[in-house]
């Protein structure tokens, strides 16, 4: 069975994809409605939590297989859970997804994450609190 997968972080790198799953997978653009994207505390990750008015620009990756997405579990580690999502791409899709764990939430900040932010940090360290 093939799956798909809405990414808005740094799954949208294939360099990152191929390293996880071992072949590249291409995405194309595609947004999720009720949700907001932040910058994760003391991280240089994004995560997403609902808000109804929100919308998440990202990508959504096609024929993915069910070993893969387990090899995506173990990357997405504890704070993130897997559930599925209808995105916009063309037209309406189900697509899995990673959101943030409900215990999680208080994590994401209002900080916007962008993958061009994230390229542009190669390997600076920066942490981020909440005030």
């Amino acid at each position: 069975m093939q799956h798909r997968l809405f990414v808005y972080g740094t799954l949208q790198i294939p360099e990152r994809v191929k390293q996880i799953i071992g072949r590249a997978v291409s995405g194309e653009p595609a947004t999720l409605d009720g949700y907001r994207c932040g910058l994760v505390e003391r991280a240089d990750f994004p995560g997403i939590v609902p808000e109804q008015s929100s919308q998440v620009q990202g990508q959504v990756l096609f024929g993915l297989t069910q070993p893969e997405l387990a090899l995506l579990d173990q990357y997405e580690g504890e704070l993130y859970q897997r559930i599925r999502v209808n995105v916009q791409h063309n037209q309406q899709l189900v697509c899995w997804v990673y959101t943030m764990m409900p215990w999680a939430y208080a994590r994401v900040t209002n900080e916007p994450w962008t993958i061009q932010w994230y390229q542009g940090q190669k390997g600076k360290v920066r942490l981020t609190y909440r005030t």
